[in-house]
């Protein structure tokens, strides 16, 4: 019989470590949202933004407003630095507590860069937002292996697909349905408010990543120099190089599209966010 893939929907059983009985449901949710919080700057710079800004500024200036996403493309530029000071809580807490204060401060100043059309300043701050949650994400994703159990090590990659979806769907489709004063006047929920939860959310998962115990550490950790090294030897394989080729080449065939189809549409007579919303949540 074929080997069952791991699921959320099928918690993994309790385990035994150092003795005791232990359930890491609490470790894969805290995960989880870790992932979630990545995702929902994506979520804004490359949907809701876009759709907000689509009749009020050029496509040029909301290319600008796409840089904002670029730490996440450079992550092995300065992995080697999380992976070789600090413990991974060390960075995983002060990253989420920043980026957290970050949305606080656009929670207040979103509407004003919004009526200036200052994608600039924006595609800044939410530069600075992602430089964050890129670090974080890098610890995250060796933390992961540190804090939950040999058996339930599997579960992590699940962990990162679901937060990183569900952080997507809640930024995209969701708030462009909420902040709609279409289907209802006052909107549910605005920009401006959600941004500005986020920063309790984020002060959340810090104390709740603080409150994990730190791993033991069964090896010394890796110099600087020597992870660069493994670094370089890992991107002269050739079949390093034939995945980075295949997945620019990807990109590059379908970047036109995500980047210009939300703003074109909304630009045609009768487009409504609410349409760009469906059609965000059916392609989640």
């Amino acid at each position: 019989m074929a080997p069952v893939a791991p699921s959320l929907h099928h918690a993994p059983p309790p385990t035994l470590e150092g003795g005791q009985l232990e359930n890491p449901t609490g470790k894969l949710c805290l995960l989880t949202a870790l992932y979630a919080v990545q995702g929902v700057p994506f979520a804004l710079i490359i949907g809701t933004l876009p759709t907000l800004f689509a009749t009020s500024v050029s496509d040029a200036r909301i290319g600008v407003l796409s840089l904002g996403a670029w730490p996440f493309a450079l992550k092995a530029l300065f992995a080697p630095l999380v992976d070789s000071y600090f413990s991974r809580k060390a960075w995983v807490i002060p990253c989420t507590l920043a980026s957290g204060a970050l949305w606080l401060w656009l929670g207040h100043t979103i509407e004003a860069l919004v009526l200036s059309r200052d994608t600039t300043s924006l595609a800044a701050a939410l530069f600075a937002v992602v430089l964050l949650l890129a670090a974080q994400d890098v610890a995250v994703d060796i933390w992961a292996l540190e804090l939950l159990p040999a058996r339930s090590r599997p579960y992590a990659p699940v962990c990162q697909t679901v937060g990183m979806g569900a952080g997507n769907l809640i930024a995209h489709p969701l708030l462009l349905l909420l902040s709609s004063s279409r289907l209802r006047d006052p909107p549910v929920l605005t920009l401006p408010r959600f941004l500005w939860l986020l920063g309790p959310i984020h002060a959340a998962l810090a104390l709740a990543a603080a409150l994990q115990p730190e791993p033991e550490r069964t090896r010394p950790r890796p110099s600087l120099r020597r992870t660069l090294e493994s670094l370089r030897a890992v991107a002269a394989t050739p079949t390093t190089r034939r995945i980075g080729a295949a997945c620019l080449l990807q990109r590059v065939g379908v970047a036109a599209l995500d980047g210009c189809s939300l703003t074109q549409y909304m630009r045609l007579p009768g487009a409504r966010q609410e349409h760009i919303a469906c059609l965000a949540a059916l392609q989640a």
